[in-house]
């Protein structure tokens, strides 16, 4: 169980992480001994983006879920409830079963996913990851769902203050630029819509275990093409 002590020191920091540089991220694993954490705006006044993760395996474990349009933070969000996978291994989630693939051949053993929000803002989600087995008790599910709130507070508070100043470069883009460019590309070689062109690009992605972002280069620079 986590230690009150620890989950008032994340708190604190959380409370604080409102400057462009700050960090949401990094209190959040050390109170319930998890490996790492992402935050992760995905809708209302966001958009969908990353803010951060704790270190470079939870931000890649959180790029996957961004690659393939599933996986626990995107329920988490959907639901507006905590989901709690405590063994992805032998009990893998039906509700995303190519994210629960992929994250286990990413290394994750647990994983857990906060609704991101503030009042009525339902800004995205909080992610836990573990690399070892690990099933967070009732208590510790209403803590991390309480710091989750927190960080959303910090970062919408970040995110407004930056625009006030004229800066929108705290608030993430849906998708980068060279994945909307893939995205026309493909669109026209396979005479579908554009949404539809994504799909295709994110199945390929999955498929080939590499980064949405890389297999949207190599379309942009001409040397993937689907036609």
């Amino acid at each position: 169980m986590a230690e009150a002590s620890a989950v008032r020191a994340a708190a604190a920091l959380l409370a604080r992480a409102t400057g462009v540089g700050s960090d949401p991220c990094r209190p959040l694993p050390d109170p319930f001994g998890v490996t790492g954490a992402a935050v992760s705006p995905l809708g209302g006044p966001l958009g969908p983006g990353a803010v951060g993760a704790s270190d470079p395996p939870s931000a890649r474990r959180d790029e996957i879920q961004f690659d393939l349009g599933e996986g626990p933070c995107w329920q988490a969000h959907r639901t507006n409830r905590p989901v709690i996978e405590p063994d992805l291994a032998t009990a893998p989630p039906q509700a995303w079963p190519a994210a629960a693939t992929a994250l286990s051949g990413a290394g994750v053993a647990s994983v857990a996913a906060f609704p991101l929000s503030y009042g009525r803002l339902d800004l995205g989600a909080v992610d836990l990851y573990s690399d070892d087995r690990r099933e967070l008790t009732d208590d510790e599910v209403d803590q991390a769902t309480t710091l989750a709130c927190i960080a959303g507070k910090s970062v919408l508070t970040r995110a407004l203050e930056a625009l006030e100043a004229g800066d929108d470069s705290p608030f993430p883009t849906p998708l980068p630029r060279e994945v909307h460019q893939a995205s026309g590309m493909v669109m026209v070689q396979l005479g579908v819509s554009v949404d539809e062109a994504l799909l295709v690009i994110r199945g390929h992605a999955w498929s080939s275990g590499r980064a949405l972002r890389e297999i949207a280069s190599e379309i942009v620079l001409r040397r993937l093409d689907f036609s």
